[in-house]
């Protein structure tokens, strides 16, 4: 748990040492897709799978979860 959290927990990325969320780790939002002048988002989000599913195991890989972006191209 952070209790130190301040923005959205649906938006946070990665997930740092708990035990350091005093010295300000734990959970934030540390990954980004900025998309390019020309391209305008649709929707956007955070892969962080539930422990019961099967991409459960992707959580212990890496601190950091994928982010992902839909984009309307325009001209």
């Amino acid at each position: 748990m952070n209790t130190i959290q301040k923005g959205p927990s649906r938006s946070d990325t990665a997930d740092f040492n708990d035990q350091l969320a005093a010295m300000g780790a734990g959970n934030l939002r540390a990954d980004y897709v900025l998309p390019s002048k020309g391209l305008r988002p649709d929707g956007a989000g955070v892969f962080w799978p539930k422990a019961y599913t099967p991409f459960a195991r992707l959580s212990t890989t890496s601190d950091h979860h994928l982010v992902w972006l839909d984009l309307h191209v325009t001209e």
